[in-house]
């Protein structure tokens, strides 16, 4: 049986064609919780949820652009993984966008479902190791917490006990 992902993510992507083709994609991979949008515009007038991850084509409108949107995505929710699936083969602009937050940058072509496949694994196991990073502290700070109550109430013991 396949695993549910529970991440959400949102696709934007103007070829409907191509949209059909990632959305199917990430249901293979057992992605449930998917949002697809044809525009940026469309897309930042209803980013009124957090996406953990969202998937951008750079050529979307004239007047915006997938690096726009990526810069309103990561000021509004800075830990959305943001990974633009583009056929702009530009170095410039793939550096731009890199430099800008995201998370990587895919041109579109025969390995680029490969690549998508790889980087959702990278993400989901890095999300897992923060997870876990996050208890094993919160375990230590209780413990700490802990050892000092018992030290204070040693201490408190000692002193009314004995004088």
């Amino acid at each position: 049986m396949k695993e549910l992902r529970k991440e959400s993510i949102i696709v934007v992507e103007d070829d409907p064609v191509y949209m059909n083709l990632i959305v199917k994609e990430l249901e293979k991979l057992g992605y449930t919780n998917i949002k697809t949008f044809a525009t940026g515009k469309e897309v930042l007038s209803k980013l009124d949820f957090k996406p953990d991850i969202a998937f951008l084509d750079y050529w979307l409108e004239k007047d915006l652009t997938g690096l726009d949107v990526l810069l309103r995505i990561k000021k509004m929710y800075p830990y959305t993984q943001v990974i633009f699936l583009t056929a702009s083969d530009d170095v410039n602009i793939a550096v731009n966008t890199m430099k800008n937050g995201a998370y990587d940058y895919i041109v579109k072509g025969e390995t680029a479902f490969i690549r998508i496949r790889h980087l959702l694994k990278k993400i989901s196991d890095e999300h897992e190791r923060k997870t876990r990073s996050r208890s094993i502290i919160q375990f230590q700070i209780i413990v700490i917490i802990m050892i000092i109550i018992v030290s204070i109430l040693g201490i408190l013991y000692y002193h009314y006990i004995h004088d």
